[in-house]
């Protein structure tokens, strides 16, 4: 790593030094950056719901990362030059915060073909962070699908998400939450 001097700090010479590191030490601090966000957001919710109440605090929560998804898939798909498709929909999926796995999300895709896309959620930063706290699971399955919807739409305006089981569904074991991806009519 270079010796950092007085100067201006811009993209140019972030990307500079960026590109100085090696691939997994790049990839490391993806990683740390991704570690990062969730902890912010849990704590953030966690903070909000105390002062502001559960309702809010997942109102609040749904409204700010349905932007942020939109936002997060629609720069992946520029960045990238992705197409429109569910290949591009699983890409943006895997490699987006929403879903970023060291952050500690555990989950796998079920299927994914040209016409839909299954996933399933074994774990998530947020649930782990709530049950360990001994708080009460958020009611993602009211919350939740308009993240996805927007991320979705974001690659194709034509498709969407539905959540088939999340919180206040009863629990069931080795699954969070499971979504399906697809095309409206």
């Amino acid at each position: 790593m270079k010796k950092i001097e007085a100067g201006i700090v811009d993209w140019d010479i972030l990307k500079e030094d960026l590109m100085e590191l090696s691939k997994e030490e790049l990839a490391e601090l993806v990683n740390v950056w991704i570690k990062n966000y969730w902890t912010c957001q849990s704590y953030w919710m966690t903070y909000v719901e105390r002062d502001f109440g559960e309702e809010i605090a997942g109102k609040l929560d749904s409204e700010v990362f349905e932007q942020a998804a939109r936002v997060q898939a629609y720069r992946i798909k520029k960045a990238l030059n992705l197409g429109d498709d569910m290949q591009a929909l699983a890409f943006a999926l895997k490699h987006s915060a929403l879903q970023w796995s060291p952050g500690g999300f555990d989950w796998e895709f079920d299927l994914v073909t040209d016409k839909e896309i299954k996933m399933h959620v074994k774990k998530c930063p947020m649930s782990v962070f709530r049950d360990e706290k001994n708080l009460e699971l958020l009611p993602c399955k009211q919350i939740s699908p308009p993240i996805y919807t927007a991320m979705a739409k974001a690659i194709n305006p034509k498709m969407t998400a539905r959540c088939t089981h999340a919180h206040p569904d009863a629990r069931k074991e080795g699954v969070n939450c499971e979504w399906h991806f697809f095309y409206e009519d």
